[in-house]
């Protein structure tokens, strides 16, 4: 197989090994820059705990989970992973919350998965306003270790894994860095000039973002220029796929990538059929949700091929 040919089909696709992927990925003339924030973990522990009931801590059993996952990313020829993971609103929960949220921070270094990724050439930097936000003398071991650890990968070679911490409000920074920006040089930055200052590495423009449930882009600051595609899992992020993972790659670098139509040039049988699926999605909308009421949670609502929402 030539890696330069386009898949003929998604079958196609779903049928060939990760390297194959990732080297017709890797021939593409943008990087993959993707947005993945790992949610719904405490949702997806919970059903892990009842099927698996000796799994071990929650925080243990995440860190790794999401360490297979980045791998399984990155073996499909993605450059560049935002992983937004910690906001404003975690402190919010309580400092006991916070500090065991933040603390399983200190598992990446010592996770096999991760040391493996690391010794192979993934550079990791973290980004945000997490100095400020950690400044109370209780999480400097949280800091130093997010320090040690982006020094160790800085000399990868490999692909780069941003991790976001308190990234919810960036203007203050990006503000603080085009005053700086410009009391060095006498001009503003440009775009390029204020990624590479923000998350301490140049960061191409993001390309797919993947949320949860509900529709959102957040914490991905700089980057989007509103051509990014968007996407959403209907299971907590834990629980992707490797098929949904190669069907989102081949939506996002196959399927959206056809020729704009041309409306005018149409063919009756084709006016038809579009007449009839505008018809058959009257009154249809994504992200509407209800509340479940056993478990008190967002649920959306998903009609049917042929229904309307009820």
């Amino acid at each position: 197989m030539n890696p330069r040919s386009a898949p003929e089909s998604l079958s196609d696709w779903l049928n060939w090994p990760a390297e194959a992927v990732a080297r017709w990925i890797s021939s593409l003339p943008e990087p993959v820059v993707m947005g993945w924030p790992y949610n719904g973990t405490r949702r997806w522990y919970a059903g892990y705990r009842l099927a698996n009931p000796e799994a071990g801590d929650y925080m243990t059993v995440l860190i790794r989970r999401q360490a297979e996952h980045h791998r399984l990313v990155f073996d499909h020829g993605v450059s560049v992973l935002l992983a937004p993971s910690f906001g404003f609103e975690t402190l919010k929960r309580g400092e006991a919350y916070a500090r065991y949220a933040l603390e399983g921070l200190l598992q990446l270094a010592d996770d096999e998965v991760y040391r493996q990724m690391f010794a192979a050439g993934l550079r990791l930097r973290f980004y945000g306003d997490y100095r400020e936000a950690l400044a109370a003398p209780h999480y400097q071991p949280v800091l130093e270790e997010l320090d040690s650890l982006t020094r160790a990968t800085a000399a990868g070679d490999g692909p780069l894994l941003l991790i976001g911490l308190f990234a919810d409000d960036h203007y203050p920074a990006v503000a603080r860095i085009s005053v700086e920006f410009a009391g060095r040089t006498g001009r503003p930055p440009d775009r390029r000039e204020l990624v590479e200052a923000y998350y301490g590495v140049p960061v191409p423009a993001l390309s797919l973002y993947v949320g949860y449930e509900q529709p959102e882009l957040f914490d991905v600051p700089l980057v989007t220029t509103g051509l990014e595609h968007l996407y959403v899992t209907l299971n907590p992020s834990p629980s992707l796929t490797e098929k949904q993972l190669r069907e989102i790659l081949y939506d996002h670098l196959v399927t959206r990538r056809t020729t704009p139509a041309d409306y005018d040039g149409l063919p009756p049988e084709a006016v038809e059929e579009l007449s009839r699926y505008n018809e058959s999605r009257k009154g249809h909308t994504f992200g509407v949700g209800r509340v479940e009421p056993v478990s008190g949670m967002w649920r959306p609502v998903l009609p049917g091929p042929d229904e309307a929402c009820r």
